[in-house]
Order: C-alpha cells, then structure tokens, then sequence
C-alpha cells in the first residue's frame, strides 16, 4: 500500500515537472542533490519515472552547453547575456550554475542568481545555483540527472556553468552538446594560464571583456590564440574550433557566439558526431552514477564501517601503513567469509 501511494505522488510530481511547475522541479533537484540515505530511494523513483516519461512522449530536443573558464572571467555575465539572447530567439533557457561550496555547511556560497538579475527575472528561464560538494568544476554525480529533469520540463537550452579551470573539465564536456571555453585577456601568449589539454575540450573558444580597459590586451589574447589555433585537435574531423571575441558587459560577439555554437552542432549532427556523443554521455552517466551508489551502499554498510575503523587505528599505531590498509580494505570488501 504504501509503495502504491508512493508510485502515485511520485507520478503526480512528474506531471507537474512536466507542466512546467517550477516549485515542483525545483523541490525535484533538492531531492536528486541530496546525500540522506533516506532521501536516495525516492530519488530513484522520480529519476526512472521521469526517464520513462521522456521516453514515452516527444519533446522537443534540448541542447545542452558546458561554458566554463578561470575564476573572475565572466562566466556569469557572458551567461546572462546569451541567456537573453537566446529568449529572444524563443528558446526556453535553463542555467545550472555550479557555486562554490562551504567546508561547513556545504551550501552554495556565491548564489548564481544574484549574478544575473535580468536574466533572473524572465519567465522563460530558469537558475539553479547549486553547490559544487567540493567536487573539482562543480560536476557531482546528480548534474545530467538534474538536465533530464530540466528537459522535461521542456527547456530547449541548458547551460552548465562550472566553477572553474581544472582537469574536471572533461568531466563538463562528457555531459554536454558543446562547450564553450572562455578566456581572461592577457591569457593567449603562448597559451599562459591555459592547459592545452583543456583547450581542446573546447568546441567554441572566446576571448571576454573585450571593452573598456582590457579591449586592447584582449584583442591580442584573441591574436594569439589564433595563431596557435593549429595545435588544437579536435575530435569532429574537419572542424576549425572559432575562436572569437565578446563583451558581455557591452553585448559584443554574443549573437555570434551562438552562431558560433549553431554552426558547431549542424556540422556535428551531420557528420553523425552529435549522436556518438550523447551514446557516450549515456556511458560516462551510467559510470558517475555506479560509482555514487558504490561509495554511498559502501558508507551505509555496517561491516564495513568496523573494518575501516580497525585499519585506521593500525594506521595511526604504526603497524599498518595506508597502502597496506587499503589493499587489506579492498581485499575484504569481496571475501567470500
């Protein structure tokens, strides 16, 4: 009886994500970010229910953008100012911006939305400013979760913004359609402050701000990253990755940029590219997600919250070292006593 009536809310919650109702999606990503055991079931349920409703029904296709880059960038601002752009191409735009977590509470820090006030306001778009759980760029284990629940909500873009430049990057662009690295000025010589290893994740670079007085160094990271576009590989065969400059305090190069991303996902969807991504966003979602629930059912486990105790005080007395300790761990996780 009570898995009946659980069923039934669970289902009256999808129909209401689906509708559009915001309180309900929004009460939906708490629910899928939460790390309470008690919460994990439940958010199992609304999870395969709303896939099996994405499914059953069509909805129209949602185009899902990684914009990240080094910390004081403008990711924020370049965001807002797409974001408009786009509602006035007659898209539905939902922001995931990924904040900064606290080492104490484990809350959002810098709160996304007081970043982009306009943006935030438009009936058309939504901002979840999330915490990053201190996980390096801001990807936990429930972000391509949360985007199906965002599609079904019917929102036609989705833009993933990270917290910042590291080797979590690839984590970003296994998720998304496309991803747009930003770059500070003063950043292009010799590509100083930039992994190349990062840059070629990218699918569209962009050089921000320029205006004012950072217009002029701007303009020479942008010459500089052009002339060492050539060492960038890109993994769509033929495709020159552009590389352009903005202002998203003056609205400069947002138009595009977009074009930009547009021309990136017609060539990749012809070349067949488009698809083989989202067949491998399904692997590495199914990998995040086994190794969630490996670590979560690990914690919860009586037996081996003893064993691990027992090998820290070895640890800490001297007697084991951590390697040992660890092998030992692992080793006891699968013995058949």
């Amino acid at each position: 009886m009570k898995e009946s009536s659980d069923h039934t809310s669970i289902s009256e919650w999808v129909n209401s994500i689906e509708n559009g109702q915001i309180r309900s999606l929004s009460r939906a990503i708490t629910l899928l970010e939460s790390t309470l055991a008690e919460d994990q079931h439940r958010a199992g349920n609304l999870l395969k229910e709303s896939l099996a409703r994405l499914n059953a029904t069509e909805h129209a296709p949602t185009i899902r953008i990684g914009i990240s880059g080094p910390p004081g960038v403008g990711k924020s601002s370049y965001i807002e100012s797409l974001g408009m752009h786009l509602l006035s191409l007659g898209h539905r735009v939902c922001v995931l911006a990924v904040d900064p977590s606290s080492q104490l509470s484990g809350g959002s820090i810098l709160g996304d939305k007081t970043r982009m006030d306009q943006l935030s306001t438009q009936p058309n778009a939504f901002i979840r400013p999330s915490p990053s759980q201190q996980v390096l760029g801001g990807v936990t284990h429930a972000t391509q979760s949360i985007m199906s629940l965002c599609e079904l909500a019917g929102y036609s873009i989705i833009l993933i913004e990270t917290v910042g430049i590291g080797q979590s990057e690839g984590a970003v662009a296994d998720m998304v359609d496309c991803f747009v690295l930003l770059n500070q000025p003063g950043s292009g010589d010799e590509l100083q402050g930039i992994k190349r290893g990062v840059l070629e994740f990218a699918d569209v670079l962009l050089v921000n701000k320029m205006d004012g007085m950072t217009k002029s160094l701007a303009q020479q990271t942008l010459q500089s990253l052009q002339s060492t576009s050539q060492l960038i590989n890109h993994s769509l065969k033929n495709y020159q990755v552009p590389i352009l400059g903005v202002s998203s305090t003056q609205d400069i190069g947002i138009t595009e940029s977009w074009q930009a991303v547009t021309k990136f996902l017609e060539q990749a969807i012809a070349e067949g590219f488009f698809e083989h991504r989202r067949k491998l966003q399904q692997e590495h979602w199914f990998q995040k997600l086994c190794e969630y629930y490996w670590l979560h059912y690990l914690q919860a486990a009586r037996h081996t919250s003893t064993v691990r105790n027992a090998l820290v005080k070895e640890i800490q007395s001297g007697k084991k070292s951590v390697v040992e300790a660890a092998q030992e761990f692992s080793q006891s996780l699968f013995s058949k006593d």
